[in-house]
């Protein structure tokens, strides 16, 4: 699949998610980058609707980030999906670890690099690390793991 088709298809696919109105619309100020081959970046600037009481990106928001995006990393992995447009799903969650390594605050440009490490016939192991952009400080690491059998 190429990375031009995974990323227009998963652009379609998060402004749905966003659209219909449930948890998905937090991350209505995420730029998806580029997808394929079991990767997605993505980017966003934090402002107040991302934030705890302290106004520093919200714990919650991070781990939803890294679940959302390593499902979405997962969609573009060519052991799993020929068509992306196929309807199924990125399977479900069996484990995610957040390692929260530095703070960001409101109007900080923050990356979301998701990798699929490993992809067995069950089980996906996922990877992903947001960066504080503007002094690559790495503000959290997550590991997640999906059942995709």
């Amino acid at each position: 699949m190429s990375s031009v088709k995974a990323l227009e298809s998963l652009k379609k696919f998060l402004d749905f998610s966003i659209k219909r109105g449930g948890f998905d619309r937090i991350f209505e100020k995420t730029k998806l980058i580029s997808a394929g081959d079991g990767k997605c970046v993505a980017e966003m600037v934090v402002e107040k609707q991302h934030t705890n009481g302290f106004s520093t990106l919200h714990g919650g928001f991070t781990a939803s980030a890294i679940d959302l995006f390593s499902s979405i990393a997962v969609l573009t992995h060519p052991k799993i999906f020929e068509d992306i447009d196929s309807g199924v799903g990125s399977g479900v969650s069996v484990d995610i670890h957040v390692k929260y390594l530095a703070s960001a605050k409101i109007g900080d440009e923050i990356i979301i690099n998701a990798d699929t490490t490993k992809l067995g016939r069950n089980l996906a192991f996922l990877e992903v690390t947001m960066i504080r952009k503007a002094d690559n400080v790495i503000i959290a690491k997550g590991a997640h793991t999906k059942f995709v059998g």
